[in-house]
């Protein structure tokens, strides 16, 4: 895994030259201006849009700015893009869309010191709500914090997760979210966990042959094992834990566009007629393993 974010990383900062002569990023998220290599920064705020609290991460590339806008009440990222005027304290003017790329409203401000002020004009409506943003440290993703513990009966397991994320459950399925919009970027930095009561497409690809399980494509068969891999197996707390992160884990941008080689983990529970697998992607994926040792069976 770390050898694949080597890979994206330099991917990162390797720059590519426009016709007018600038040196221009090649791998970024979202991919909504062109960003120049110099000046460059990364910003990130939190405050209030109206009476709603909100968070935004903005990255600046020469005259071009893109970024990722969420409200904590629904932590539904909206992607920026737009340019930058001035100097380092700049005037932005971006334009807000979901990922069907539709546009929701036109970000105005000026970025100072003590943050950033500005107004969101709605598409169809006339005035805009002011935007009042304080600057803030990266918000970390580690694991670091306290841990809570997701305790949902819908769910036969238990198991903890950082207490500061958000947490999107339903019956089959669970997404957490580190609170860093500048990762919200990126399709799937997150982690998922699914749930199903056999091995099928979206729970597990792992087949049990006699006393080993191999995984890797869709038709693995016990005694047609080419090209399938042979996963690392473990028994603990009445379940059987799967590790297949063996494979080719790829970065895409939000809204579009491929950035380069990726990290990822992935392991699967099985006990009795359950399967669930929790999967992650990017840098918050180092957190898989750790999430996966705090399961217990439901009793």
């Amino acid at each position: 895994m770390r050898y694949a974010l080597l890979i994206l990383l330099f991917l990162t900062t390797t720059p590519a030259q426009a016709p007018d002569g600038k040196q221009l990023q090649t791998a970024f998220c979202p991919k909504t201006a062109e960003l120049e290599t110099t000046p460059s920064g990364k910003y990130w705020f939190d405050g209030n849009l109206g009476q709603k609290h909100v968070r935004m991460f903005l990255e600046r590339g020469g005259g071009g700015v893109v970024g990722i806008f969420y409200d904590t009440a629904d932590w539904v990222p909206l992607i920026l893009g737009g340019r930058w005027s001035g100097g380092d304290e700049g005037t932005i003017e971006v334009t807000a869309r979901n990922e069907r790329d539709a546009v929701l409203a036109v970000l105005k401000g000026q970025i100072a010191p003590h943050g950033f002020a500005g107004t969101w004009s709605a598409e169809g409506e006339g005035s805009g709500v002011p935007l009042q943003l304080k600057p803030v440290a990266r918000p970390k993703c580690d694991g670091s914090e306290p841990w809570k513990v997701l305790n949902d009966k819908r769910w036969p397991i238990t198991f903890s997760y950082p207490g500061s994320w958000h947490i999107n459950a339903s019956g089959e399925s669970i997404t957490l979210t580190c609170p860093d919009a500048s990762l919200m970027a990126y399709d799937g930095y997150e982690i998922d966990i699914m749930q199903g009561t056999d091995a099928n497409t979206v729970t597990s690809d792992f087949v049990q042959c006699g006393d080993k399980w191999i995984y890797g494509h869709d038709d693995c068969k016990c005694g047609e094992e080419k090209g399938c891999k042979i996963a690392r197996a473990a028994d603990r707390g009445g379940m059987t834990i799967l590790r297949g992160d063996e494979m080719e884990w790829r970065a895409y941008c939000r809204g579009g566009g491929y950035v380069g080689q990726d990290q990822g983990d992935r392991r699967v529970l099985t006990f009795e007629d359950n399967w669930i697998v929790m999967e992650g992607r990017g840098p918050t994926a180092e957190l898989v393993e750790r999430m996966v040792g705090t399961a217990k069976r439901r009793r």
